[in-house]
């Protein structure tokens, strides 16, 4: 990822980048689904085959130490971080990780219908409590998937409702991240608000660009709906924002990790990374999935009491 420095209004201290794949719906170019899934199965072969990882290259900045600690790596069960990390997410109660749904499963556009699959909890493991993809921190296993019941494709390649709850078997040991109202995400997700993505994906949209094995920042100034909707071709419903245009964006392996704000001196959910068209394109915003607009259904999911 190529970003520039920006200076902030002493609020953001954190951010990333995230997976994104170009595709034609409707005759329109239109910022899409990352195939996630194809990922996780081009990983699996490169390790039987004993290929040799490709080393990142790109330039963007090192998240801080302490930095989001709640931040964490989604990868392949068994397999070393480096190696089989292709997703992130965020620690939202002691036992469960919030992220993308395309980051657990695959979906199918055949005869105006999508087919979902999801992974099975044992092919995943969670990485948390560093920064660095091949030194401290924690694996947790997986034990459960919880899908949004009404995830769906509006057009190939676009998702609706794109959030997926992870629960593991052992307690995490972080702080969760609070999740925001609907009230203090209409005062957050203004137009040129900057806020702050996290993740350790790749710089590039090449098929076969190497992730970071450093958890890395950038700052994306959110875009209003209007202006994303004529990008995107009406695409972009409520239940999203857009942010980040050309300065710095997401890309592969960053898809379902955080978008965050600051309330009070302290970080706060906004978004998950969810679609949008290559990398860090000046004419393409990223698409977020707007968690204030879920918060109901996450904490009657996870059991936390509402706030």
């Amino acid at each position: 990822m190529r970003i520039r420095p920006l200076r902030l209004r002493g609020m953001i201290a954190a951010a990333a980048v995230a997976a994104c794949a170009t595709a034609h719906a409707d005759n329109t170019v239109v910022r899409s689904l990352p195939l996630v899934f194809q990922l996780y199965k081009d990983k699996v072969e490169r390790l039987r085959s004993s290929e040799v990882p490709r080393t990142f290259t790109g330039t963007a900045s090192v998240s801080p130490n302490g930095a989001l600690p709640q931040s964490v790596s989604i990868g392949i069960r068994g397999i070393p971080p480096q190696f089989g990390h292709f997703c992130g997410g965020t620690i939202v109660a002691p036992h469960w990780i919030l992220t993308a749904a395309h980051c657990i499963g695959t979906a199918q556009w055949t005869n105006g219908k999508a087919t979902i699959a999801v992974l099975d909890p044992d092919q995943l493991q969670i990485l948390s409590g560093t920064k660095v993809l091949f030194h401290g921190g924690r694996v947790t296993a997986v034990v459960r998937i919880v899908t949004h019941p009404e995830r769906r494709l509006i057009v190939p390649g676009v998702p609706e409702n794109d959030l997926a709850l992870l629960q593991v078997a052992e307690p995490f040991t972080e702080p969760p991240l609070a999740i925001v109202t609907e009230t203090q995400a209409a005062t957050l997700l203004v137009p040129r608000e900057k806020l702050g993505i996290v993740g350790w994906g790749t710089a590039s949209f090449s098929a076969d660009a190497a992730i970071s094995n450093t958890l890395l920042f950038a700052y994306v100034d959110v875009v209003d709906r209007p202006t994303c909707n004529k990008i995107y071709d009406g695409l972009v419903t409520d239940k999203m924002f857009c942010a980040g245009i050309g300065v710095a964006d997401a890309c592969q392996g960053d898809s379902g990790g955080p978008a965050i704000s600051y309330i009070d001196d302290r970080p706060v959910l906004v978004g998950i990374t969810s679609w949008g068209a290559g990398c860090a394109q000046k004419q393409y915003p990223g698409v977020y999935v707007n968690v204030a607009k879920y918060r109901a259904w996450i904490e009657e999911t996870i059991g936390a009491p509402r706030s």
